[in-house]
């Protein structure tokens, strides 16, 4: 078989392990959003704030793509559960810019750190000489990526 026939039965069997640890963890996933009693609309804008605070209820509107109206309820509903705040912006005092608050980003980053607990714990469980052997490809890739 040459190098290149190789190559790319190697990389077909990688897309395919890789499909297949995706659905596996998806349903730890599932199960993590599902003990989180925020809807789809209100985890997507908890999100935005955590990677971006500070964000007025236009440029939310026009992200999620939905209406002032909309906005202003979903904001109130998470404002209700103490997951975002409203602040009067420092240089537009007719604009209130919503945060997330505390305990908003402890949402978003149990969700996220969910997933890596996930993949520790999986890690965990792989005998050293695998785990070695997939250190080694992880710093080929890496060495790829930075060239």
């Amino acid at each position: 078989m040459t190098d290149d026939a190789k190559r790319a039965e190697l990389l077909g069997e990688i897309e395919a392990i890789g499909q297949a640890m995706e659905n596996s963890s998806l349903s730890s996933l599932v199960r993590s959003l599902l003990e989180i009693d925020l809807t789809i609309q209100q985890l997507k804008l908890l999100t935005m704030l955590v990677v971006s605070d500070g964000m007025s209820g236009q440029r939310l509107a026009q992200e999620l793509g939905v209406s002032m109206a909309t906005i202003s309820g979903i904001v109130d509903r998470l404002e209700t559960q103490g997951l975002v705040a409203r602040v009067l912006d420092e240089r537009d005092h007719r604009v209130r810019l919503v945060h997330a608050t505390a305990d908003g980003r402890e949402i978003v980053l149990r969700l996220s750190s969910s997933r890596e607990q996930l993949g520790r714990e999986v890690l965990e469980r792989v005998p050293v000489d695998d785990l070695a052997a997939l250190a080694q490809g992880m710093r080929a890739i890496l060495r790829a990526i930075s060239e």
